[in-house]
């Protein structure tokens, strides 16, 4: 019988996740014509997680948290962003 244990994900691990996102060659003008689920599916796939790419609630969070900081990444605020 298959296992239904899924590896949870918490909010810092997704800002985590999100910023690495932000700052990564995914938000170019080269992406710029791929829909931002692309872009994160792209991104996820070359960085990881990738167990969030078959786990829905955490890839929506993924994607809440990526849109949340919008914002402040294009303003390039610092302290903005979590280090790391």
């Amino acid at each position: 019988m298959a296992s239904t244990y899924r590896e949870t994900i918490n909010h810092e691990e997704l800002e985590i996740v999100a910023w690495g996102f932000l700052r990564s060659e995914f938000t170019s003008q080269i992406y710029s014509d791929w829909p931002i689920d692309r872009r994160v599916d792209a991104y996820l796939l070359h960085y990881g997680p990738t167990r969030l790419l078959n786990d829905g609630s955490a890839y929506n969070a993924l994607i809440d948290c990526i849109m949340a900081n919008i914002g402040p990444a294009l303003r390039n605020e610092p302290g903005s962003a979590p280090e790391g």
